[in-house]
């Protein structure tokens, strides 16, 4: 007996250490957030002229991560309703704030010189677009347990038309509904990103006019570059980390608080 039960012990405590291996989910939000702020010093201060192009590229990876990390909560979370209530309420409150920023410093379409809502609204809000992309894939579990199929279905054709309205929205469905179907299942996930992602630059290429040099053009049209998120979903170790109010709602803060800040700049300076 002692023979069974002390090789066992020994792998349950092989399976503990090699599961602490790895980057837990807290870890991973500050990697996020590092590249996120450096992705938007490139796009909204007036001197991203001068950093290098493959600033967007790099950078690629930060809003499939946060999806990921938001499916993951979708199934950890005590409480779903407030977790996409809180979602939603963040993006009420950036949406708010950037329509009072549009409108103090006028801007408006370039093209017809009036307001319109992306004008208003923009530049950022991935708020809105986590907090979208989790209710669908809550229709979707539902689906799949079988629950109201009918109206589950409709929602979920609904959410994913108002992902236009959303930042980023249409390009990270796809990933999202990878991420959701092969939960659990890394490899599954990955191959899904990765063909999508293969699919997405091909595309790049068929659309290159030759107007600039290709690697400008990929620098520019780099959603393929999503691709990189791959490696972080391969060193998630599946702990939640960190636990405390920081922790929490250090997105929810940081987020907004350094947009509005950079554009004010590139409104004033740019």
């Amino acid at each position: 007996m002692r023979a069974i039960i002390k090789p066992s012990i020994v792998h349950m405590e092989e399976q503990m250490t090699e599961q602490k291996k790895g980057l837990d989910a807290y870890k991973l939000k500050l990697i996020a957030l590092c590249f996120m702020i450096l992705d938007h010093l490139h796009t909204h201060l007036w001197f991203s002229q001068y950093c290098p192009q493959w600033s967007s590229v790099v950078t690629r990876f930060v809003a499939p991560l946060f999806l990921y990390l938001m499916v993951e909560g979708f199934y950890h979370t005590r409480n779903r309703k407030k977790y996409m209530s809180r979602l939603f309420l963040a993006a009420l409150i950036m949406m708010c704030g950037n329509v009072i920023i549009n409108l103090s410093f006028h801007h408006v379409n370039s093209y017809t010189g009036k307001y319109s809502y992306f004008s208003l609204t923009g530049p950022n809000n991935i708020f809105l677009t986590l907090a979208l992309l989790f209710a669908l894939i809550w229709c979707l579990e539902n689906i799949k347990l079988r629950k109201n199929i009918l109206l589950n279905v409709f929602l979920s054709v609904l959410i994913a038309a108002l992902c236009i309205f959303a930042e980023g929205g249409l390009y990270l469905l796809p990933v999202v509904f990878f991420v959701w179907l092969f939960r659990g299942k890394k490899a599954g996930q990955c191959i899904g990103i990765g063909i999508y992602c293969l699919i997405l630059l091909i595309l790049a290429l068929i659309s290159f006019t030759g107007d600039s040099s290709l690697y400008s053009y990929l620098c520019f049209d780099c959603e393929w570059a999503m691709a990189l998120v791959i490696p972080f979903i391969l060193l998630y170790n599946g702990e939640r980390g960190k636990n405390t109010a920081f922790s929490k709602y250090m997105f929810y803060i940081i987020y907004p608080v350094h947009i509005w800040i950079l554009v004010i700049l590139n409104f004033i300076f740019g």
